[in-house]
């Protein structure tokens, strides 16, 4: 089944060749970075001044789609890509969160209305479509990774008081997951992308811990404990995930692996379980040494450890710092708070710092920008990862103290 889009979410085409006014600054700045084989400070850039252009480039991903869902985000090819619901969804808890420490009332207006949104596009079995084509400007089946991601976001507006549709929302969205889990704890074939069983998936297992913790259903709880019972029995013991790729048959990159071990960390919050506090950390203790080692973190290695490209996906650097937070806030062991605070360091290093809208405060999803992941784009994922990362630092620090 191929679903087209309906008007309201599409009315703001893609603009393809917006970008291509960017496109030599970017790419030859990232040149001459590379050439120097460093990546010079931001004098002047401060923390709390990152995660406010952080913020800010993410509305305005929301404001590009018309103010519904977020773009999928820039791109120096095409301009600014199609609202992306799976995104979207962990973007309300980003800025609700934002919100919370700031007062501002108007984020959490976007925040529901980009929940509108998602209860709009969800379908009526609970799921969450995944856009398909180059565009994205067309709706595939629902799958499991991005229903799971929406009910994040349905959970964030109930914790906020927005209102009971969201939680209504939140529970349809759990009985899909439910319905459609192997009984293995895996979701597979139609209900996930490219039909395979992944480890990235913990980070639905998640979802659903929240979604029992909320409502004490026990199809909800078990189904989590399920998946992440899985994803530790997938983890060799050097802390490597078989079945952790995008593609079968394809080596994992880092922003999937980044995706299990934050679902296993707060698999472990929610219910306590040594072993996935166990298997979070095997595989952290590999990532975090190389970036303690060399400063930077290649995108993908193999089975061994060994790196097998030279370009590094920020967005999984930003995503594991937001980890080594959360390890820190659960175990008080001081190591990954400094390492999560050097990896959000080397992320706001390659924040979009030129005043060149669309893109200021915008994170590329690679460095250099050509990189294999999301070449040529600033995905709006990885803006929002970086913020979670910023804020979740604030927390450490002031912990530390």
């Amino acid at each position: 089944m191929v679903v087209t889009t309906p008007a309201p979410f599409s009315h703001r085409p893609t603009g393809r060749g917006r970008g291509l006014g960017l496109l030599p600054v970017i790419v030859a700045r990232d040149a001459l970075t590379l050439a120097r084989r460093t990546v010079p400070p931001c004098p002047g850039v401060t923390p709390t001044a990152a995660l406010g252009d952080a913020i800010g480039w993410l509305c305005a991903t929301h404001d590009a789609a018309g103010g519904r869902g977020c773009a999928r985000g820039f791109s120096l090819l095409d301009g600014w890509l199609a609202p992306y619901p799976e995104t979207t969804g962990y973007i309300i808890g980003t800025l609700l969160e934002y919100a919370r420490r700031t007062g501002d009332a108007e984020l959490r207006a976007r925040a529901a209305r980009m929940g509108d949104w998602e209860l709009e596009v969800q379908t009526a079995d609970g799921g969450t479509p995944m856009p398909i084509g180059r565009t994205g400007r067309q709706y595939g089946p629902p799958v499991a990774f991005d229903t799971g991601m929406v009910l994040h976001g349905f959970l964030d507006l109930d914790a906020a008081g927005a209102g009971p549709a969201y939680r209504e929302g939140a529970v349809r969205a759990g009985n899909y997951l439910v319905a459609r889990q192997s009984g293995d704890g895996t979701w597979r074939g139609a209900s996930s992308y490219r039909g395979v069983a992944t480890t990235y998936h913990a980070r639905v297992a998640w979802a659903l811990l929240r979604l029992g913790q909320l409502t004490g259903d026990e199809r909800f709880t078990d189904a989590g404990v399920r998946n992440l019972d899985w994803v530790v029995s997938m983890q060799r013991p050097n802390g490597w995930f078989d079945a952790c790729a995008f593609r079968p048959g394809k080596l994992p990159n880092t922003h999937g692996i980044a995706y299990t071990v934050r679902g296993l960390t707060e698999g472990f919050a929610c219910r306590g379980d040594p072993a996935y506090l166990d298997a979070a950390r095997r595989t952290s203790e590999v990532l975090m040494a190389r970036i303690e080692t060399h400063g930077t973190l290649p995108a993908v290695f193999d089975e061994t450890w060994n790196p097998t490209v030279r370009y590094s996906c920020l967005t999984a650097v930003a995503q594991l710092a937001a980890a080594w937070f959360r390890l820190f806030q659960l175990t008080g062991e001081p190591r990954w708070r400094d390492t999560g605070a050097k990896a959000v360091e080397l992320v706001v290093r390659h924040q979009q710092r030129l005043r060149l809208p669309p893109v200021v405060g915008a994170l590329p999803g690679s460095f250099p920008i050509w990189g294999r992941y999301a070449p040529l784009q600033f995905p709006n994922w990885a803006t929002k990862f970086l913020a979670d990362a910023l804020m979740l630092r604030a927390d450490c620090l002031d912990e530390a103290t």
